[in-house]
């Protein structure tokens, strides 16, 4: 139609694997690095390592983000997860003070934290993923462990990368869910925060059905503790098994129509 057109990209064996996926293709909000503008971000995408051999992104898509110079492409340590996307463990949400945006991160240590707290005021016995008919152990007989090594401090990079100080990121409380007999080891979380969809002020975060203590899931109040004094709406939604069990979550099973820009992007030069 006017004003509308689209653009394909094929890699030449038809040879995809889960990295192609658009759950591993983000953008961050404007940023500027080291005294160069960003006026519409940068773009992320999951990886592996540079050094390591891995699944990547299908080369004609790569060279095709990498063409768009004005985003400048950044590729983020994913292979250690099964699925791979850059939305299992990292989102930007706006907020008032500061840079206008936060980075929100996964982080199983602050999820390992919430759950000790809770077993030491008593809540041992609550027990998780109540009504959907699966039930994780109670906190009372042991957390799920997670291998130190995961996930990769993805926050200290993308600090360095998109000039972000440390303390603009909100860490939130996530666990992946590890198989030792199987590479890569870690699959999708147990509890999917970051995986939401971003709205303006308005969130909508898949429902982790975590312990319940006073009636309540700990999950969701941790994360409405962090984010509603950011001016941020949270609208927790049962994915559970259109998604959740099928290693994807919300952000991975929607999309957004976006208002355009009121200047002409195209203009910008890199």
């Amino acid at each position: 139609g006017p004003d509308f057109g689209y653009v394909t990209r094929e890699p030449p064996g038809k040879s995809v694997t889960s990295l192609d996926s658009f759950g591993n293709l983000d953008v961050s909000p404007p940023v500027t690095v080291r005294g160069k503008e960003y006026p519409l971000g940068r773009i992320l995408i999951g990886s592996p390592l540079p050094w390591m051999a891995g699944r990547r992104m299908c080369r004609a898509v790569r060279d095709f983000l990498f063409a768009q110079t004005v985003q400048a492409p950044l590729e983020v340590y994913s292979e250690w997860l099964s699925v791979g996307h850059v939305d299992e463990f990292l989102t930007f949400v706006p907020a008032l003070d500061r840079k206008g945006f936060r980075l929100l991160l996964a982080s199983p240590n602050a999820c390992y934290k919430l759950f000790k707290e809770k077993q030491q005021q008593g809540h041992g016995e609550a027990t998780q993923f109540i009504g959907e008919g699966w039930l994780r152990p109670s906190l009372g007989n042991g957390i799920p462990a997670v291998p130190s090594k995961y996930p990769f401090p993805v926050s200290i990079l993308l600090s360095l990368l998109l000039s972000i100080p440390l303390s603009i990121p909100n860490v939130h409380p996530s666990v992946y869910n590890v198989h030792p007999s199987v590479y890569p080891a870690v699959h999708p979380t147990f509890y999917p925060i970051v995986n939401m969809l971003v709205l303006g002020r308005h969130l909508g975060i898949p429902k982790p059905f975590g312990p319940v203590v006073g009636g309540r899931c700990c999950l969701e109040q941790r994360v409405r503790e962090l984010l509603e004094p950011l001016g941020l709406s949270c609208t927790f939604i049962d994915d559970f098994f259109s998604y959740h069990v099928l290693s994807g979550d919300v952000h991975c099973g929607t999309n957004v129509r976006r208002k355009p820009f009121a200047f002409k992007w195209w203009h910008v030069v890199p």
